[in-house]
C-alpha cells in the first residue's frame, strides 16, 4: 500500500496525498485565477487528490462541489479528505472518464469549470512508463480538444472555463476554445522572475460570449507579496 501524508490547507480542510497524486504551485495559481463565486456550481477536472475542489471548500462556498477524476486511487484520496475535513455532502466525487462524462450530467450543469490537465501530447518526449503518471502528465486518457469538448457541454451559457497549461499550447487552447463556442476573455503568463521567459499560461473562457481578450499582469514567482495573498494560511 502506498505511503499516504495529510496536507493541512487551513481552515480545517486537509488534502490527503500519495507518492503519485500531490499537487503543485500549479494548482494553487489556477484556483486564484478561477475566483470562484459563492453562488457558483462549480465542477473541477482531472482533479488528481482534489486539492482545487478542496480549496473552494475551506474557503466556504455554499453550493457543493464537483470533482471529476479518472484514476480509482485519486478519488479515494479525495474520500478520506471529506472525511478528515468534515466535508460530508459538500465534495461530489466522480470517478469516471470525462469522456463519457456526459451520461452523468445534463448540458448547463455547471457555472465554473476549473482544470489542470496533462500538459504533454503523446509523443512529445514527456511520456512516464508507469500509467498513473503517464495519465497525469501527458495525454494518454484524454487529450485538450476532449477536455475543451466536454466543459461546452458541462456549463451553461456564460459559464466560466480556467484552465492553467504550458506556454507553448496556448495557440491549441485558444483554438479549440473558440471551436466548442468557449471564447477566450483572461489570460495570464507566470514567470520565475522578471528575467525569465513564462512557464505556466492561465486562461479563463466564457460559453457563448463575444470576442474580446484582456491581458494581465504577469505574475512573477519572486513576488511575496502576491504569493503569500495567494497562498494565504497555507503560505505559513
Amino acid at each position: 500500500m502506498a505511503e499516504e501524508k495529510t496536507e493541512s490547507l487551513g481552515g480545517g480542510v486537509f488534502a490527503i496525498l500519495s507518492e503519485i497524486h500531490t499537487f503543485g504551485t500549479d494548482a494553487f495559481l489556477l484556483y486564484d485565477f478561477a475566483g470562484v463565486k459563492h453562488r457558483e456550481a462549480a465542477c473541477d477536472l482531472c482533479s488528481g487528490c482534489g486539492i482545487i475542489p478542496l480549496l473552494m471548500l475551506r474557503d466556504k462556498q455554499n453550493k457543493p462541489v464537483t470533482a471529476v477524476e479518472i484514476q480509482k486511487d485519486a478519488c479515494d484520496l479525495m474520500k478520506k479528505a471529506v472525511e478528515a475535513g468534515g466535508l460530508d455532502g459538500r465534495l461530489n466525487i466522480v470517478n469516471k472518464d470525462l469522456k463519457q462524462i456526459r451520461d452523468e450530467f445534463d448540458a448547463g450543469s455547471f457555472d465554473l469549470l476549473t482544470v489542470n490537465p496533462p500538459y504533454f501530447p503523446v509523443g512529445s518526449g514527456y511520456d512516464c512508463e508507469d500509467e498513473p503518471h503517464r495519465l497525469i502528465r501527458s495525454e494518454v486518457g484524454c487529450t485538450l480538444e476532449d477536455i475543451v469538448r466536454q466543459a461546452a457541454w458541462l456549463l451553461r451559457s456564460g459559464g466560466r472555463m480556467c484552465m492553467c497549461h504550458r506556454p507553448e499550447r496556448l495557440a491549441d487552447i485558444i483554438c479549440s476554445m473558440r471551436e466548442n463556442k468557449i471564447e477566450p476573455k483572461r489570460l495570464r503568463f507566470v514567470a520565475k522572475n522578471e528575467r525569465s521567459a513564462p512557464w505556466l499560461v492561465l486562461i479563463e473562457g466564457k460559453k457563448d460570449a463575444k470576442p474580446s481578450l484582456t491581458t494581465e499582469k504577469t505574475l512573477y514567482m519572486n513576488d511575496k507579496t502576491e504569493l503569500e495573498r495567494i497562498y494565504g494560511g497555507y503560505a505559513n
